[in-house]
């Protein structure tokens, strides 16, 4: 069977059946490339996870981590601890993630800084 053919062929087939098709051909295609050229796969564990958080925060300090939050967090100012904390979080995602203690410590040195102060759940900045 060539391209043309499937190609005419799913012209007729509904919304639906063409999301399947595509998914089903998304997959028979990866697993196409698996068989022809195996490459070792490796499964993360939560203490492989936390080794690479750790291996890639490494490479900032304490003072170029705040300074780091500093820029991003001069563009978006969330308003509440929680927000802040979370928006900590989601500049590190990438990078396989930040431990809890050094959002605490940045969001410390930010407000040791004088760039925001907290009151209670509210975060205002300067």
């Amino acid at each position: 069977m060539s391209y043309e053919v499937i190609k005419l062929a799913s012209d007729k087939l509904t919304y639906r059946e063409k999301m399947k098709l595509a998914q089903y051909l998304i997959q028979a295609a990866i697993k196409e490339e698996e068989t022809l050229r195996p490459t070792e796969r490796s499964v993360d564990t939560s203490e492989s996870k936390q080794s690479k958080v750790s291996e890639n925060n490494k490479d900032l300090s304490g003072k170029e981590l705040i300074l780091y939050a500093k820029e991003r967090l001069a563009k978006s100012k969330p308003a509440k601890t929680q927000s802040l904390n979370n928006f900590i979080a989601a500049m590190f995602q990438f990078q396989g993630g930040i431990e809890e203690s050094k959002i605490e410590n940045i969001v410390k040195g930010l407000e040791k800084d004088g760039f925001l102060s907290i009151n209670g759940t509210k975060v205002s900045y300067a």
